[in-house]
């Protein structure tokens, strides 16, 4: 119990407060631990303002408790470093899996890996670059409708010494009126009393569907509303993040 706490604590040190505006988006950010009594897990999260334009990363790490929160540390430290060097994308992850097999080495663990989506928004092109190694697709709520963002699939990170090519970043327009949301694993494999899973994409539907458009604290809002009427017991952390265009309005 006292090692859950220490993890917990350490966790909501690491994930930051999402400001309400990061540069040229709108954010809010949500982070749930599992019931008191589980091990706490390796969700993390993170938006930055760099040089090369708005940088944010969702991921979660293999593996519960202290071991993973020292994996987040350093994923976390990693990527606030790299986001901030000349280079693109493709370049960060590099940094991140690096960073990864370093830690496997000093852990003499060869399965130690993170699924992950690294995102980045270019506001004058109003687009939205995407690498996602082995982590749920983002959804976009876009025009009234609710997509899953698809692009070529890569290994989780720390697992990259096994693919044959490098990860591909894909790229989706995003303009004023869209919400890009990130999750992990813990929000759609929430079950309900019958064993069901949290349908993610059918909810935001009936939510947002045909509406007028939401801000990301509307999405998170609902989310953290919504999953508790779905499942009374959470054994899964989970983390949200959701993003929006700011069209310097201040909504």
């Amino acid at each position: 119990m006292r090692a859950h706490s220490v993890a917990e604590a350490l966790m909501r040190t690491l994930l930051r407060p999402v400001p309400h505006r990061v540069g040229h988006l709108l954010a809010a950010g949500l982070y749930r631990s599992g019931e008191v009594g589980t091990m706490v897990g390796g969700d993390l999260y993170d938006l930055r303002a760099t040089p090369s334009g708005e940088r944010a990363i969702i991921g979660d790490v293999r593996g519960k408790g202290l071991q993973a929160v020292r994996t987040v540390a350093d994923i976390l430290g990693s990527f606030r470093e790299a986001v901030h060097d000349h280079g693109d994308l493709p370049a960060v992850a590099t940094r991140m899996e690096q960073r990864l097999a370093r830690e496997a080495e000093d852990l003499l663990d060869d399965e130690l890996f993170v699924t992950a989506a690294l995102i980045e928004y270019d506001a004058v092109a109003h687009r939205l670059t995407i690498i996602n190694h082995g982590h749920i697709e983002p959804v976009l709520i876009s025009g009234g409708e609710v997509t899953p963002l698809i692009g070529p699939p890569a290994l989780p990170l720390g697992l990259g010494a096994l693919a044959d090519e490098e990860p591909v970043a894909y790229t989706h327009p995003f303009a004023r009126g869209d919400v890009l949301l990130l999750c992990t694993d813990g929000l759609i494999e929430a079950r309900d009393h019958t064993g069901a899973f949290y349908p993610l994409l059918d909810r935001l539907r009936h939510r947002f569907a045909g509406r007028t458009a939401p801000g990301p604290a509307d999405v998170i809002d609902f989310l953290n509303t919504d999953l508790p009427r779905h499942t009374r017991v959470l054994h899964d952390d989970v983390a949200l993040l959701a993003l929006a265009p700011d069209d310097g309005s201040g909504g």
